[in-house]
């Protein structure tokens, strides 16, 4: 019998599950969505994936996670869905996180202390900065304006004098290409041209990694990068699970330091008065 962890989400949501993974002390066999295996699959080769949320889908889920016989199953999903499956599962359930009693289970507890106790900060060479610029076109107010990255290009020019490249999804290619045409001429564009594993080496092996709201900027941080996240349209609590990330937000748009409550599509003015060199400075321990 073998553990199985439950995590399907978005892609930056599950990025945040890899110390939890990394920290298991047997190789689990994780449950999850296609997109999930793409991304872990690098590291574990055991996975069960359920390719939609069709009513068929969840019922063949439950028929092969029950085949398995596992003795522990670890819902860090902790929704209506996962809790569902994890009740039809035959194994012992243990709460990666229980949002109705606000708690872990003993199991997870352990587990989320070891990883925290692993995450470690190893200094990269100065090779280049990563800035994931994008965001899909629903959430463009999420994308500082063109001369705002303009600006963050020329404050780490100045202070490392190292390559950029820009990070993004293949649908993102035209504005990201755009938006190259108004930065310096060290940016080397990416987009579109690396897999969920291939991007996961590159932001591992960035100096810096300067990123909007995204799957990149998750997993920049836990893989130990120092990585600035750049805030507006959503709430910038979300990255100060490591000490080497760090979120800028505009403190004019928001003078009372709170976060929208809920994330917000408009394209406003969110970005015009964030400074880098705030970020810069609050990590120069691990820029070195």
């Amino acid at each position: 019998m073998t553990t199985a962890v439950m995590k399907f989400s978005a892609l930056g949501d599950i990025a945040m599950a890899l110390p939890f993974l990394r920290a298991l002390e047997n190789a689990p066999c994780i449950i999850s969505s296609p997109i999930g295996k793409e991304f872990l699959q690098d590291e574990f080769s055991d996975f069960i994936v359920m390719e939609n949320k069709s009513l068929s889908a969840h019922l063949k889920i439950i028929r092969d996670i029950r085949r398995r016989n596992f003795e522990d199953l670890i819902d860090l999903q902790g929704n209506d869905r996962s809790r569902f499956i994890s009740i039809c599962s035959g194994a012992t359930i243990h709460n990666g996180y229980d949002p109705k009693r606000g708690r872990y289970s003993e199991l997870a507890k352990k587990i989320k202390e070891r990883a925290k106790q692993r995450l470690k900060f190893i200094p990269t060479p100065r090779d280049y900065i990563v800035f994931n610029t994008g965001s899909s076109a629903k959430w463009a107010s999420k994308r500082p304006p063109a001369w705002k990255w303009k600006e963050f290009a020329e404050k780490v020019n100045e202070r490392f004098g190292l390559p950029i490249k820009l990070t993004g999804s293949a649908e993102e290619i035209p504005y990201v290409s755009a938006l190259a045409n108004e930065l310096p001429e060290n940016v080397e564009i990416v987009a579109g041209q690396t897999s969920l594993t291939e991007l996961k080496a590159l932001l591992k092996g960035a100096f810096l990694t300067v990123s909007t709201d995204s799957a990149a900027m998750h997993i920049s941080a836990v893989e130990g990068t120092p990585t600035v996240g750049i805030f507006g349209a959503t709430s910038w609590q979300a990255i100060g699970y490591v000490p080497w990330g760090v979120a800028l937000y505009d403190r004019t748009f928001y003078p009372d330091g709170i976060p929208p409550k809920r994330s917000r599509t408009e394209a406003l003015n969110y970005y015009n008065h964030i400074d880098l060199t705030e970020g810069l400075d609050a990590l120069k321990d691990y820029l070195i």
